[in-house]
């Protein structure tokens, strides 16, 4: 086969989806009949990413949405980052959501309050968007983190969530989230007891990626309703967890760990100031009682000794090996960590420790 064009439809459009939607558009638009139906074959699932474009090309972009099809465009990305010019009001005002009936994922970065809560209101028009990606710094006003919060978490039609806000994540008090069908959530950051409160109203979650604070968000925090919320319920569909957890606490994360008792792959990331916390003992115990069916796990511990003077409290050695040789020769540990990785570093001039496990 000596011509590009001779290559059949199937492969041409498989070509085309690795490819972004305006490269296809500007290359095999008008070149023929052939190309043309498909460049707007339904069944192609283009990405339209143009979060990294100057302004110009973002222009002519929006002008082609006016005279071109938008049922194949699969994901769409946009952003007001790169080259700082507000790209999503500047769509949002070309242009509207409801005609991308085709659209399967969304991600939208450093997005800003109005715009954002106007997206929420369009995406519910759309029958097959099931991803949604927000990573913004442009929101961090209690009140519309609280309005935000409810307004993304209410779409019920949403599969994957990951809502990074770089703000604890809150709801009003009064307001309920009921609607959240999301089988896939990572959320950064949120309160203990927030994420018990909403838990309860996801059944449908299965993956949990989560920034979690063992503090309560509320300014009178009472320990004992917190504690005891956490002991509550159990969410046996959770199969999948990762935790970036700080500051850590120890009885938060045993009733945590306790709700989630089907968990396969768990991941953990966190800080500790004492170190029976990093030494393999504490952990073997709690994985075994808590998480009976664990088959992967990676663990990263962090560790700064020198805000307590007697955190070594079984007056064992401490230092790499001693650490390590607890976990590397241990069988429960070799049979979960996927890549057998083991490190360890223990720094006794500054008061620090890394353990890895992967």
């Amino acid at each position: 086969m000596s011509r590009f064009e001779n290559l059949s439809g199937e492969i041409l459009m498989a070509i085309f989806e690795y490819m972004n939607v305006e490269d296809v558009w500007i290359i095999f638009f008008n070149m023929n009949s052939r190309f043309n139906s498909l460049v707007f074959d339904s069944r192609l699932r283009l990405t339209a990413d143009v979060s990294k474009i100057d302004k110009s090309n973002f222009d002519n972009f929006c002008l082609s949405l006016t005279s071109t099809n938008f049922s194949n465009i699969f994901t769409l990305i946009l952003s007001n980052n790169y080259y700082r010019y507000p790209q999503i009001r500047s769509f949002l005002s070309q242009t509207n959501l409801f005609v991308f009936q085709s659209l399967h994922a969304l991600t939208l970065i450093d997005i800003n309050y109005e715009e954002l809560m106007q997206v929420a209101e369009q995406i519910k028009q759309l029958p097959f968007l099931n991803y949604l990606n927000v990573n913004t710094h442009e929101i961090f006003r209690d009140k519309e983190l609280a309005n935000i919060t409810y307004a993304l978490l209410n779409q019920s039609n949403i599969r994957v969530s990951v809502l990074c806000l770089h703000e604890k994540i809150q709801w009003p008090e009064s307001e309920i989230i009921s609607s959240c069908n999301a089988e896939v959530l990572s959320l950064d950051v949120i309160n203990a007891d927030r994420l018990f409160s909403f838990l309860p109203h996801c059944p449908r979650v299965r993956s949990l990626s989560l920034t979690l604070d063992p503090r309560s968000s509320s300014t009178k925090p009472n320990e004992e309703n917190l504690l005891s919320t956490l002991t509550l319920n159990t969410f046996a569909h959770i199969t999948y967890l990762r935790l970036c957890f700080r500051p850590f606490d120890a009885s938060v994360l045993e009733r945590l760990l306790n709700s989630v008792p089907s968990v396969r792959r768990f991941a953990i990331e966190t800080l500790v100031y004492n170190t029976d916390y990093i030494r393999s003992s504490f952990w073997t115990i709690l994985l075994q009682t808590q998480l009976p069916l664990l088959e992967r796990i990676r663990l990263v511990i962090r560790g700064w000794f020198v805000l307590k003077t007697s955190n070594n409290t079984n007056n064992e050695k401490f230092d790499d090996t001693s650490v390590l040789d607890s976990y590397r020769y241990d069988r429960y540990w070799l049979d979960r960590a996927y890549k057998r990785k083991f490190h360890c570093h223990v720094d006794s001039y500054s008061f620090t420790a890394v353990l890895q496990i992967r």
